[in-house]
């Protein structure tokens, strides 16, 4: 048994630096892809310290202290939210790099989309589970009565050590999705519960494995980074859209997994997945559908395409965006009419035509725009929920002439 002290598989600096290291195999995938979300992390990643962002800012730990680690704060936001964050912060930001002597950076409207690409995706690499927790969760989920670990446990099922080659827990979630239905039937003949996860706890089960493990001369693998374009298309070909839709927003059959996985880590969305498995296979098999079996990192790819499904949110109400320009104090400097103005007419400009555009403008311009504020003696305009989002659908339909 574990001894009561808190140990990881890896720090979280580690972490930071196993995941800019692996990025560079995601480059290939979405040259490949048809680029269904927006953004190449890889781009991003040396955008993001080519223009200095990491001597403010880390990522997992790995880097500046000044300003949030984005590996903290970028999880379930999508890049409109991210964007309205990144504005939110900018006077602190101005102020820094005026006090320090810094460039003020910009960017294009690719590379914006690059570096928020980029922190969404740090967080697919999720931080590693507690080993102690991970032997509670073995034994109350009762898992111990037919799986061995170190040569302790049950004997009617596979040993899991050597799952131990692995830090995440997407390969061991791979065999309990691939091994499911075989494994409920005999918890439903000797009458035992199903395990169903609430939070984080394969990941703390995966780092157990690893802390008591017997299997010898392990070297750890790494799996190829989750591609979320890769995993669309599994999601298509493995039957998953007849009940959830093409883009997962859910049927009558099925519901919508943007709403069940929205703020989840992975290793929880993999959890979730076990949870329902059951009922998805009875589901599948009244149809007629081949219930999915997943190989090689297949299941890692459809969790990436779950887990960015919050990502590019293409939705907006224009009144709300109406509400938000008067709300903010936007019409002190910005016309939407065509009069004069401190800043750009916004009816007339082609950076509202999307709103990543619109996110990219706001940004190279802040520092002229802080300045005007300062005169004018008016609060920073800050977005909070979806407040971006329709911002930018209001002045959309503005150029439009709607």
């Amino acid at each position: 048994m574990l001894t009561p002290r808190i140990t990881r598989t890896l720090s979280f600096a580690s972490l930071a630096v196993l995941c800019c290291t692996s990025l560079s195999g995601v480059g290939a995938a979405h040259a490949q892809s048809d680029q269904s979300f927006p953004g190449d992390p890889i781009a991003g990643r040396r955008i993001f310290v080519a223009r200095g962002c990491d001597r403010c800012h880390a990522i997992w730990g790995n880097g500046g202290t000044l300003g949030p680690d984005f590996a903290l704060v970028g999880a379930g936001r999508s890049l409109q939210q991210l964007a309205g964050m990144f504005w939110n912060h900018t006077p602190q930001m101005i102020g820094t790099v005026q006090v320090r002597g810094f460039q003020w950076p910009t960017f294009t409207e690719q590379e914006l989309a690059d570096i928020i690409s980029y922190i969404y995706y740090v967080k697919l690499f999720d931080e590693p589970g507690d080993p102690v927790l991970g032997e509670r969760w073995f034994r109350e989920m009762r898992c111990i009565e037919c799986h061995a670990i170190g040569g302790e446990g049950g004997q009617s099922a596979l040993p899991l050590d050597g799952y131990a080659r692995y830090i995440a827990p997407l390969m061991l979630a791979t065999g309990m999705w691939n091994h499911g239905s075989g494994m409920q039937a005999q918890q439903a003949t000797q009458r035992a519960p199903v395990p169903s996860f609430r939070g984080r706890e394969m990941a703390d089960i995966q780092a157990y494995i690893r802390e008591v493990s017997s299997l010898q001369g392990r070297d750890v693998v790494f799996l190829q980074p989750p591609d979320p374009n890769t995993g669309r298309d599994l999601f298509l070909a493995k039957g998953c859209s007849s009940c959830h839709g093409p883009s997962g927003g859910g049927t009558q059959s099925g519901p919508d997994l943007r709403s069940a996985t929205q703020l989840l880590r992975v290793s929880e969305i993999a959890g979730t997945l076990w949870n329902h498995s059951s009922r998805m296979a009875a589901a599948m098999r009244a149809r007629g559908i081949a219930f999915p079996r997943f190989q090689g990192k297949e299941m890692a790819d459809v969790i990436a395409f779950l887990y960015y499904l919050r990502f590019y949110d293409t939705g907006g109400d224009a009144r709300a965006g109406e509400a938000v320009f008067a709300q903010k104090g936007c019409a002190r400097c910005h016309s939407t009419e065509g009069g004069v103005s401190i800043g750009p007419d916004l009816s007339q400009s082609d950076a509202i035509l999307a709103p990543l555009k619109l996110a990219t403008a706001m940004w190279n311009h802040a520092p002229a725009m802080y300045t005007v504020i300062q005169l004018e003696h008016v609060d920073w305009p800050r977005f909070e929920g979806v407040e971006m989002r329709d911002l930018a659908v209001y002045l959309r339909n503005l150029e439009a002439g709607q």
